[in-house]
């Protein structure tokens, strides 16, 4: 794909692309959160380094997300965050359970720290969505090399956000099994579809109940700003385990100690302007997957449950293998889209479409998938 798009911009044929999630190509990063970094630049003329990052920005953070400042640390972007957890939980050769299907991120970060990964399932039934395979995460979860089991609510790109019952589940396993739990809920905002009894599901009030749990988030998408690299990461769990866990991680902040000034020091006035952010953001995706709905729900095509997030899958009719169908998208209808193998689906046919284009491009580039997939029958 990267080479035949190479090709067609070296010929000047310009191609449609649903295939692209990053936000600051389609106009969705609000400018007052950039200049709200430009009026933290002066207080940063002096730096007092600390681990968990400036308490102005985890206190905003508390505010916002529950908890106190010390149970928060800001990282550079959510896949340090990952690398700091793989660090701290792991040693080489012990693994992490992830879900499949997924985003491929957590394999190479933890291919760089000597660990391995080890999927768990996540099904679809139609119309009524995804579930977690909690029996094979309970597997997973009891076995003494897997350190870690990471949830990602909502899904990318399944857009599946985690149940009460399942995190409940999820979190008895970790404790059982002695593993960590790793929430990564950077498109938690982004609600859709997501059915009557599906949640942003909490931890367990009880404390008996808890595991160790780092929730990750970040502005990258909560503001549509990736090229601010600040996330953060939240630790719960067991109050008798958390001093050992705050000790070892402060430990791994303090070495990096990797976060712009500027950027955290504008976290408190950013996060005043999320929401308005979010509901520009998730009034886009609406729109989009409603598109998605009427141009691609019918005659073989079929749109599955999008709960949330940035990316909507669609099953699509068979007339080619994916990554011929894909190619020859881009080479005769100038069409850019993902195919599902990018993510480990375990059956062909489901393309990955970004919900983020602008409603014109998103429309002509839904009209352009159906007519191409068409014109192959």
């Amino acid at each position: 794909m990267a080479r035949l798009r190479a090709r067609l911009a070296a010929d000047g044929v310009p191609v449609l692309d649903l295939s692209d999630s990053n936000p600051t190509r389609h106009r969705l990063t609000d400018p007052g959160v950039l200049e709200a970094v430009s009026r933290a630049v002066p207080a940063a003329a002096s730096y007092e380094p600390d681990p968990h990052g400036p308490r102005a920005a985890r206190l905003a953070l508390a505010g916002r997300y529950g908890g106190v400042p010390e149970d928060y640390y800001l990282t550079a972007s959510t896949s340090e965050a990952y690398a700091w957890l793989l660090q701290l939980l792991c040693d080489p050769g012990d693994a992490v359970a992830v879900p499949a299907p997924g985003y491929p991120l957590v394999e190479p970060l933890a291919r760089l720290a000597g660990v391995r990964t080890v999927p768990y399932a996540v099904h679809y039934l139609h119309p009524y969505g995804w579930s977690v395979d909690t029996g094979q995460v309970a597997d997973l979860a009891a076995r003494p090399e897997v350190r870690a089991v990471v949830a990602v609510s909502p899904g990318n790109p399944t857009g599946a956000y985690l149940r009460a019952e399942e995190r409940a589940l999820m979190e008895a396993a970790c404790r059982d099994g002695g593993a960590a739990l790793v929430l990564d809920e950077v498109f938690a905002p982004f609600r859709l579809e997501a059915a009557p009894g599906d949640t942003v599901a909490a931890p367990s009030s009880d404390p008996e109940r808890l595991c160790t749990t780092f929730t990750l988030d970040g502005l990258s998408k909560l503001v549509c700003a990736p090229q601010l690299k600040l996330s953060w990461l939240r630790v719960e769990g067991p109050p008798g385990e958390l001093s050992a866990v705050h000790r070892a991680l402060e430990t791994v902040a303090d070495t990096y100690l990797s976060v712009s000034s500027p950027v955290a020091l504008a976290l408190p006035e950013i996060l005043d302007r999320a929401d308005a952010s979010v509901t520009a953001t998730r009034a886009r995706l609406a729109a989009n997957l409603a598109v998605a709905h009427a141009l691609l729900d019918d005659d073989g095509f079929r749109v599955r449950r999008c709960g949330g997030g940035w990316t909507v899958l669609v099953d699509v009719p068979r007339y080619l293998p994916d990554e011929q169908l894909v190619l020859t998208l881009l080479a005769e209808a100038h069409l850019a889209v993902h195919p599902g193998y990018f993510y480990d689906l375990p059956t062909p046919g489901t393309l990955a479409l970004s919900l983020l284009p602008e409603p014109a491009t998103f429309e002509a580039g839904c009209r352009r998938l159906r007519a191409g997939v068409q014109a192959l029958a």
